[in-house]
C-alpha cells in the first residue's frame, strides 16, 4: 500500500478550497493518511472554526469505514444495523462530506478528505471535485455489499 505524496495533499487541499470559494462557500478541508492521522488543512477567511475540526472527523471516519460518511448515516443511526458504534469513537462523523481516497491503480484506501463548511451536498462536491482534479478514484461502493456478494449472500 502507497502512502500519498505531498504534492497529492497539497493538490486536494488547495482544490477544495478553490472550488469551494468559488461557489461562494468559506468550506474547510482536511485530508488524512491511511491511518487517520492528519496530513494537511486549510480553512478560508470567513471559515468557521468548527469546520476544520469536522472535516478531519469526517476524513477519519472514511477511512475508518472504508467509504464515504454518506453511507454510514442509515446504518449508523437509531435502527440501524450499526446502531451504537458512534458511540464507540469520538472521531466517527456520518454527516456527508467525508470521502477515502483510493489509490488508483489496486483501489486501496491511502486516506481521506472531509470538507466542512456547506450544505451536505456541497460539502460532498467539494470532495469530488478535489479527488477528480488529483486523478483518484471518485466511484463508491460499500465494502460489506462486496463481502456480502462474495460469500454468495
Amino acid at each position: 500500500m502507497r502512502e500519498m505524496t505531498l504534492e497529492e495533499v497539497e493538490k486536494l487541499l488547495k482544490t477544495a478550497i478553490d472550488y469551494a470559494l468559488s461557489k461562494g462557500l468559506p468550506s474547510s478541508v482536511a485530508v488524512v493518511d491511511m491511518g487517520g492521522n492528519l496530513r494537511g488543512a486549510l480553512r478560508p477567511e470567513r471559515g468557521r472554526i468548527a469546520n476544520i475540526s469536522i472535516a478531519e472527523k469526517k476524513a477519519w471516519t472514511a477511512v475508518a469505514f472504508h467509504r464515504p460518511t454518506s453511507m454510514l448515516a442509515q446504518r449508523l443511526s437509531p435502527g440501524g444495523t450499526g446502531y451504537g458504534l458512534i458511540h464507540t469513537d469520538a472521531r466517527i462523523c456520518i454527516v456527508p462530506g467525508g470521502y477515502p481516497i483510493l489509490d488508483a491503480g489496486d483501489r486501496s484506501v491511502i486516506g481521506g478528505i472531509g470538507v466542512s463548511g456547506g450544505q451536505a451536498a456541497e460539502d460532498q462536491n467539494t470532495c469530488l471535485a478535489a479527488l477528480r482534479a488529483a486523478s483518484f478514484p471518485t466511484d463508491f461502493t460499500d465494502p460489506l455489499t462486496k463481502e456480502r456478494e462474495r460469500a454468495g449472500g
